[in-house]
């Protein structure tokens, strides 16, 4: 004897709501953790930039110092390879420069102007010619860091 086939349905292909509910949690909590990491990279990048051109421009201030034994006057003297006349000393009192002591340019950025300053996107730097800071370079940003500190403070 025969017995009765039971009627099952027909399985198709394809997810079901819980298993895609399953997947979104998981994708969820996924970008919970990646997304907060990835925003913040592009502004420590910018950061870890200003600083590397902050150091460099300072190395090349003191590499003019070093050599010519006076600060430049301004620091487009430090992207010239053209003797400038006359420096300043530690008093800021304008000295002449000897052309045969001249080995520039101390800085050798792109377009032979000086660096762009990332955080204000322009290519202006405050540089001391006053004493006691004569050859100091900073930013002039107003912005802040991400550790809490003023550019201008680099």
């Amino acid at each position: 004897m025969r017995t009765a086939r039971r009627w099952r349905p027909r399985r198709t292909s394809g997810f079901t709501l819980i298993e895609t509910m399953i997947v979104l949690l998981y994708m969820g909590i996924i970008a919970l953790i990646v997304l907060p990491r990835i925003s913040g990279a592009g502004r420590q990048a910018t950061e870890t930039n200003f600083i590397a051109t902050l150091r460099e421009t300072r190395a090349a201030v003191s590499c003019y110092q070093a050599e010519l034994g006076v600060y430049p006057c301004s620091l487009d003297d430090i992207v010239t390879d053209e003797c400038p006349a006359v420096g300043l000393n530690d008093q800021g009192i304008e000295v002449p420069i000897f052309e045969q002591d001249f080995h520039g340019p101390y800085l050798v950025p792109s377009g032979g102007r000086l660096p762009i300053d990332r955080t204000t996107g322009e290519r202006t730097w405050y540089y001391e010619t006053r004493p006691p800071n004569v050859g100091r370079v900073r930013s002039l940003s107003t912005g802040i860091s991400i550790d809490g500190r003023p550019y201008s403070q680099f």
